[in-house]
């Protein structure tokens, strides 16, 4: 059936606003999303129903009966223990307090395990120098003839896993990237990519790549 004279460009014209608006807000929807799909892991561990949420409420007890403000209050009166807490760990004393946390935890049956290795984990990040951090590079890892994942070099050192030297590649996640893997691969798969940086990186990962960077955009034919 014919449509009618006219109608087309009618409907063009009340269309085109309508997706331009929706193109304009994109990037506040997307913040939005993402906000929202973080906010839900916060609230998993940290939430009022959680065994955390309730000690904090309990503590803000002492201040009102009201049960969300009170868990409003321990969370604020939280956050400021864990400040003062940093300034204490910048000066000389955090060697004498990760220590006695390390003897206190990491005496306890099976949780201590478990403390070892995160505390190990934490610290070599949190520690590493501007220098350090500059030689994780960003790669691009090759699967195959067609797919590539960008990643980052873990350590400029190669491993034998008892097949060959492999380079360490951590694979982020969107939009979580501080999830995701740590693989052994083949050096020859493994590629750097100079006009990226880290902060570059977690940017992409986390606007699920929506925010690319410069450097990587290309011309498709």
């Amino acid at each position: 059936m014919p449509s009618l004279p006219g109608s087309d460009s009618l409907l063009a014209r009340v269309a085109g606003p309508f997706v331009t608006g929706l193109v304009f807000l994109a990037p506040v929807l997307l913040t939005v999303v993402l906000l929202q799909f973080l906010a839900g892991y916060v609230l998993a561990a940290l939430g009022p129903s959680t065994f955390i949420g309730r000690a904090l409420a309990s503590g803000g007890m002492f201040v009102t009966a009201d049960p969300g403000l009170a868990f409003l209050i321990g969370l604020g009166v939280a956050a400021l223990l864990v400040w003062g807490l940093g300034l204490i760990v910048q000066t000389r004393a955090r060697a004498g307090l990760e220590a006695g946390l390390d003897r206190l935890l990491g005496r306890i049956p099976v949780i201590g395990g478990f403390y070892r290795s995160l505390a190990q984990v934490v610290r070599l990040v949190g520690n590493k120098s501007d220098n350090e951090m500059a030689r994780m590079a960003v790669v691009s890892v090759r699967f195959g003839a067609d797919i590539e994942v960008l990643g980052l070099l873990a350590s400029p050192e190669a491993f034998d896993t008892g097949a060959g030297p492999r380079l360490l590649v951590l694979l982020p996640t969107a939009p979580v990237p501080v999830g995701g893997g740590l693989l052994f691969v083949d050096p020859a798969r493994v590629q750097r990519v100079p006009a990226l940086g880290v902060e570059d990186l977690a940017k992409f990962y986390v606007s699920m790549g929506t925010v690319a960077p410069a450097g990587l955009k290309a011309a498709v034919l």
